[in-house]
């Protein structure tokens, strides 16, 4: 009996969709839609945004769009398009449709900033677990490229109808996505976003059935995906978490016993899959800190407890380390971030062997006057150094 060896290469079932490889363009939040004439406040997709993800599409690959604000109050950053104005939604069908036409699927993110956006960008007052505001300032940049800082503002604490309000809104948004044609919705449950405040016990402070206890801290989160599996089903309903993340100031304790949970709670759903993101060593202060906090970390624990659903990771990946975790059975797929900035034919190169382009981490984040340099030109190109392949190691 031949023993198949699984590696990037390896068909893979995803629910209904049987992908030809496993290598994902991760969601990264790029800012480069147009700013709506009708809608304040408000952002559209575009042409370029269709030629970027039609650059990166791939037959039988997967693609997973910026994070998307579910509402006006769940929205943080210009240049990041909606689901919550008329114009919306039928904006991404060009973009849907150019990926689909080269074989490939795309899924969309769905997002609540939370305590991390601002009533300059919304008109609202941000919303959180508890009323416990991010330390420091928080850098805005509007539609003329104009920039200044301004300290976060105290979230309001949700009732319990904020809380039933914003999983209507997500219900909402994925079945408009479903409409116009995506093949399913990953929820950002991690970086610090809303969910993520209900997850870690520094920001929520609660007392009442959403806070203080595991099952608790996670009952937004798993009525959210109770509710989206009703609406359009599970196997198109994925759910991204950062159980080591420590952007946007999430200092949680307990978090293998917490993450453990909630993990083995979402192994009831059926879900298309669950997306976990490798520990940013970036985010460390000090060489100390990092060293006795990665002696205690592994997503081993959550891969067992997930069982058979699907283990998308990502941050930490090239080309040296592709295909082992995918071999040793420690997770399924591949996410690539700043390599797919630099690199819209990623699949290939990696296919091939081919070197790979170093990123340009100024340009990740428009609006920018030249919003396609960077991210579907290239005037100035270098390939990426064994130091550069490090660094992605490390973080992305």
């Amino acid at each position: 009996m031949t023993i198949q060896t699984l590696d990037a290469w390896t068909p893979f079932r995803m629910g209904d969709i049987e992908l030809s490889h496993r290598v994902v363009l991760a969601p990264l939040t790029r800012n480069r839609a147009t700013k709506s004439d009708k809608y304040p406040s408000t952002w559209v997709p575009n042409d370029l945004m269709k030629e970027y993800y039609e650059q990166r599409a791939t037959p039988g690959g997967l693609l997973i769009t910026e994070a998307t604000p579910v509402s006006l109050r769940a929205s943080g950053y210009p240049g990041v398009p909606g689901w919550f104005t008329p114009e919306q939604p039928s904006a991404w069908i060009p973009i849907i449709d150019s990926v689909h036409a080269k074989g490939g699927y795309i899924f969309a993110q769905l997002w609540h900033q939370g305590r991390t956006t601002h009533s300059m960008y919304s008109g609202h007052q941000p919303e959180s677990a508890s009323a416990t505001p991010v330390e420091g300032n928080l850098r805005i940049k509007n539609a003329e490229m104009d920039q200044k800082e301004v300290a976060y503002e105290t979230p309001k604490e949700m009732t319990v109808e904020d809380i039933q309000r914003t999983q209507e809104e997500f219900v909402s948004a994925a079945l408009k996505a479903r409409e116009v044609g995506f093949d399913g919705i990953e929820i950002h449950a991690g970086n610090g976003y809303l969910f993520d405040q209900f997850h870690h016990s520094n920001i929520n402070t609660r007392t009442d059935q959403y806070g203080g206890s595991f099952p608790n801290r996670c009952r937004f989160t798993l009525e959210t995906v109770t509710k989206l599996c009703s609406a359009i089903g599970a196997n198109k309903v994925a759910v991204r978490l950062t159980p080591f993340g420590l952007f946007n100031q999430t200092f949680g304790e307990k978090r293998v016993e917490q993450w453990t949970y909630l993990c083995e709670e979402l192994s009831k759903f059926g879900l298309a899959y669950v997306h976990m993101v490798e520990p940013r060593f970036d985010e460390f202060k000090s060489a100390a800190e990092k060293q006795s906090f990665l002696e205690a970390i592994s997503l081993q624990p959550f891969r067992e407890v997930l069982g058979s659903t699907p283990l998308m990771v990502a941050g930490g990946y090239g080309p040296d380390n592709l295909h082992e975790g995918i071999q040793k059975g420690e997770h399924d797929l591949v996410a690539f971030g700043r390599y797919y900035t630099a690199n819209p034919d990623l699949v290939s190169r990696l296919k091939s062997g081919e070197p790979l382009y170093k990123w340009d981490r100024s340009r990740f984040y428009g609006p920018f006057e030249d919003n396609e340099i960077g991210y579907t030109v290239f005037p100035k190109r270098e390939y990426a150094s064994d130091q550069d392949r490090l660094k992605a190691q490390l973080a992305d």
